[in-house]
């Protein structure tokens, strides 16, 4: 296992505007999940949770990918570039994008966006994968939510 020295260990403004993301997030999903499930129109209901989560997802995958939100990450990805860049010689992503998109379809957008910074960093569609594993993600929710009302 490789060493990780942590150098940077400061606090910084994307920390804080991340805090406040993630609450709002929490707090505006819910509220929103309860109105698109109570709707009549099952593709208005689909496309109001489908476009909320993406947009939440790629949000929380720009904020992951700043730099100052984990500093420690580029020493991590220093060292394990070298041996990544023998096996990718060999092998495509393709672990990784089943991994990042099973991840996302059953955790939702914080899980897909955080599962893709950490194993999609240097691919170029990683963006493309969690809007993609978010139509899962919906459908589940959606059957869950609609579940729950008609057994009520």
């Amino acid at each position: 296992m490789p060493k990780v020295i942590l150098k940077h260990s400061h606090f910084h403004w994307i920390h804080l505007v991340a805090v406040f993301i993630l609450g709002g997030y929490f707090v505006l999903s819910k509220v929103n999940t309860v109105n698109a499930i109570l709707k009549e129109n099952p593709i208005e209901t689909f496309l109001q949770l489908y476009l909320f989560g993406t947009f939440f997802a790629c949000l929380f995958l720009y904020i992951f990918s700043h730099e100052k939100f984990f500093p420690f990450a580029k020493d991590i990805e220093k060292q394990e570039q070298r041996n990544e860049n023998k096996y990718l010689k060999k092998y495509f992503h393709h672990g990784k994008i089943l991994g990042t998109f099973l991840i996302g379809a059953i955790g939702g957008p914080i899980f897909s966006s955080l599962t893709a910074r950490i194993l999609l960093n240097n691919f170029r569609f990683k963006y493309l994968i969690i809007i993609l594993a978010n139509i899962p993600s919906t459908l589940f929710t959606l059957g869950v939510g609609w579940g729950i009302l008609r057994f009520v």
